[in-house]
């Protein structure tokens, strides 16, 4: 395997616990390739043909989906090791629904389709591993879709908090939950009346 490759990629979900030799005669095989980007730079983009997968070897991304009206969310923030496109890359349209962004300087490995079929059928541990990280990405956006249809905002900016502990800025929170900054301004404003939220020197908190 050629040192064009990254050693940090066995430290990525995908290949823990797995035959270290089987995994790279299977990446010497079906060689992958190694690319760095800065902050602000698409790594895939939305709606383009997923062919790949790709392993987060340093750095921050961020998965955000844009509607035709221009109106974007972000969906959620993963920091290296990590794998992503997991769940879309042997999906019957072979689509990629959302957009990966560099949230920092990144270097991301990407593997095509038919060296992770090969991975998994030759190490059992492997095969383990990529199921499970398609059964959490899968439960993780169930939870995101219930949050965005079923709860209010207020139920959903408590759970944010829950899970934060600290609300710093209103406009990358709004960015986060997918509503505008003066509506969850206004729904800030109504739980610290109720009791709920209180303001400190580092922003909101639960009461």
């Amino acid at each position: 395997m050629e040192q064009l490759m990254d050693d940090r990629i066995y430290d990525t979900p995908l290949f823990r616990g797995g035959d270290r030799g089987v995994i790279d005669a299977v990446l010497e095989r079906f060689p992958g390739r190694a690319d760095t980007y800065r902050k602000g730079d698409f790594i895939a983009m939305q709606n383009s043909v997923c062919r790949s997968l790709y392993l987060l070897c340093e750095g921050s991304v961020h998965i955000h989906m844009t509607s035709e009206e221009g109106r974007e969310v972000t969906l959620e923030y993963l920091s290296a090791p990590d794998v992503l496109a997991s769940a879309f890359l042997f999906g019957t349209e072979k689509v990629l629904p959302v957009s990966i962004v560099a949230s920092s300087p990144c270097r991301v490995v990407t593997i095509g389709r038919e060296c992770v079929r090969a991975l998994v059928e030759q190490d059992r541990a492997v095969l383990n591993n990529f199921l499970a990280i398609v059964s959490d990405h899968s439960l993780f956006l169930s939870r995101k879709l219930e949050q965005f249809a079923l709860q209010s905002l207020s139920s959903r900016l408590i759970g944010y908090l829950r899970n934060n502990r600290i609300l710093a800025n209103l406009q990358d929170t709004a960015f986060i939950l997918g509503v505008t900054r003066p509506s969850l301004s206004r729904t800030v404003s109504q739980l610290v009346r109720q009791g709920v939220l209180r303001k400190t020197e580092a922003g909101y908190v639960l009461a």
